[in-house]
């Protein structure tokens, strides 16, 4: 349930915190590259404007085929472009999107891999539950006949799914890093919850999302993952725009990867990032960037070693 105030600042600081959650979370969610840019998106949005943005993301991964220090490696780097956006239909409900494109490189010591085109489409519906504040009684201990005030708090729920409009290879899963893919090939459920929290110039974003893959056409399916992320902010007001830097964590938790309905062994792990980053925010649009490093993670065995994501964005409003 989100908080709608009246003072138009107010509702273009909660926009503009709404996309540092989402941002944050969308790049830092899935090892695999196909549900990384497509997968996780959306959460944490605080107010029902509607948008239309471009988003760029970074990723780069190093990754070892052996347990020796002579054991072969590759460098992975995944290049990503988003159009996404998100139409209210009601004051409470609203639906996000997202249509990626994908540029993935993978260099050995004698040889590169590179495959690129369309990715998973995610669409999702989110419902804000409104949360007020208590009322007070007055002198006689009874309530007096006054309006609901909306609290600080805001609480959003939301369901969706990811389309198989990528192209999903299997030849590609005997690679050490089976998510150098386009697409995971399958439908796959969306649930997600986000609350956030705004006192004076402070606030503070969380969100929990859970990924329910599914079986795709080859008898393969990617391990489910839970995600959350927590982001503090602080507001810097201007006449003419609005300048939030923060700071956050997040982190992942996959299952194990299925084929023919056995399950894969060394395919789970975790992850644990830090993020800082800052948004600019005018009347027309918002410009964001953000940075994601690994603190702590044991993907696929050790095998696959997370370096550093980066993604910068620019959002345009269609509020008139």
């Amino acid at each position: 349930m989100m908080n709608v105030l009246p003072n138009f600042k107010i509702k273009k600081l909660i926009l503009v915190l709404g996309f540092i959650v989402i941002s944050q979370v969308s790049f830092s969610c899935d090892l695999c590259s196909c549900s990384t840019s497509s997968g996780s998106f959306g959460l944490g949005t605080l107010n029902n404007a509607s948008f239309i943005g471009l988003r760029y993301i970074y990723q780069s991964f190093e990754s070892k085929d052996g347990i020796f220090l002579n054991s072969p490696t590759s460098k992975e780097n995944f290049h990503t472009y988003q159009l996404w956006g998100r139409v209210p239909l009601t004051e409470n409900f609203y639906v996000s999107a997202i249509l990626p494109y994908q540029d993935l490189k993978r260099k050995y010591t004698d040889r590169s891999e590179n495959i690129n085109g369309f990715g998973d489409v995610t669409v999702m519906g989110w419902y804000k539950i409104k949360l007020f504040k208590k009322l007070k009684k007055d002198k006689e201990d009874s309530y007096s006949f006054v309006a609901k005030e909306l609290s600080n708090h805001s609480l959003e729920i939301g369901l969706g799914t990811k389309l198989p409009t990528g192209k999903f290879e299997e030849t590609l899963t005997n690679r050490v890093n089976p998510g150098f893919q386009l697409g995971t090939g399958s439908f796959d459920g969306v649930f997600g919850i986000a609350h956030s929290y705004k006192a004076d110039k402070f606030g503070v974003n969380t969100n929990l999302t859970y990924y329910l893959k599914g079986e795709n056409k080859n008898n393969y399916r990617f391990g489910n993952q839970f995600s959350y992320a927590s982001n503090l902010y602080y507001t810097i007001s201007k006449e003419k725009y609005l300048f939030l830097p923060f700071l956050g964590l997040s982190g992942n938790t996959y299952n194990k990867i299925e084929q023919f309905s056995e399950e894969v062994s060394k395919t789970d792990g975790n992850v644990f990032n830090g993020t800082f980053g800052a948004e600019l925010s005018t009347k027309d649009f918002i410009l964001g960037a953000n940075y994601t490093l690994p603190i702590s993670y044991n993907l696929f065995g050790g095998s696959v070693i997370p370096k550093q994501t980066f993604s910068l964005y620019l959002n345009f409003s269609l509020e008139k």
